[in-house]
């Protein structure tokens, strides 16, 4: 179990704790890139000796820009339990605090920041034509740009298990769900991403009275 407030963290501590946001960043966000992993592999059909180095390749760039996300969620986490605004079991002792995570994150919702990233995540095949290039090279470059849109595309809803608990898995299960709706979900994404939006600021304005 990741230290509490009361311990002081070690860096076997840290890197404990930036394994398991890492293990749950990639536990949640697999389905959200499976249709990017396939698309990539249904390509690479007519070129397989190509294709055994470019979908390698572009795992690899994702999955460094999550392990990023992990370390910078770390750091929130440890900063956290200094302050002791979480309980042993990871669960947010601040009411204020929840609440400023939850309005932040809704917030978030309605920026061009998040806009621009979510129509980049929504359009695969789009992506794949406007940044895919061939090689391990390439498809590294294209993991770590479809890493990027997606973590400026799901921070907000990310750092919600601040809130709700960081080792929650319904809230997981579902943050995962909402993530989908919002990028696939057909003829509703828009009406999903401001519902996500709205929700948020009306739970985090609750929570703050």
């Amino acid at each position: 179990m990741p230290p509490t407030g009361t311990w002081r963290w070690s860096l076997s501590d840290f890197g404990l704790t930036a394994s398991m946001w890492l293990i749950m960043m990639l536990a949640m966000m697999l389905p959200v890139v499976t249709p990017m992993v396939l698309l990539i592999a249904r390509i690479g059909r007519g070129r397989p000796q190509e294709a055994r180095i470019h979908l390698p390749a572009f795992i690899l760039g994702y999955i460094l820009l999550w392990m990023a996300f992990g370390i910078v969620a770390t750091l929130l986490q440890w900063q956290f339990h200094g302050l002791n605004w979480l309980t042993p079991m990871m669960d947010s002792r601040s009411p204020k605090v929840s609440a400023a995570v939850l309005l932040v994150s809704g917030l978030y919702q309605f920026t061009p920041w998040k806009m621009a990233c979510l129509s980049h995540c929504r359009t695969p095949m789009g992506f794949l034509l406007s940044h895919g290039r061939p090689g391990w090279r390439g498809g590294l470059r294209l993991g770590l740009h479809h890493g990027l849109f997606c973590v400026g595309c799901c921070w907000g809803e990310m750092v919600v298990m601040f809130a709700v608990g960081v080792m929650n898995v319904l809230w997981m299960g579902l943050i995962t769900l909402a993530i989908l709706a919002e990028r696939y979900l057909p003829g509703a994404q828009e009406s999903v991403r401001k519902l996500i939006g709205y929700g948020l600021i009306a739970w985090g304005c609750v929570l703050g009275l």
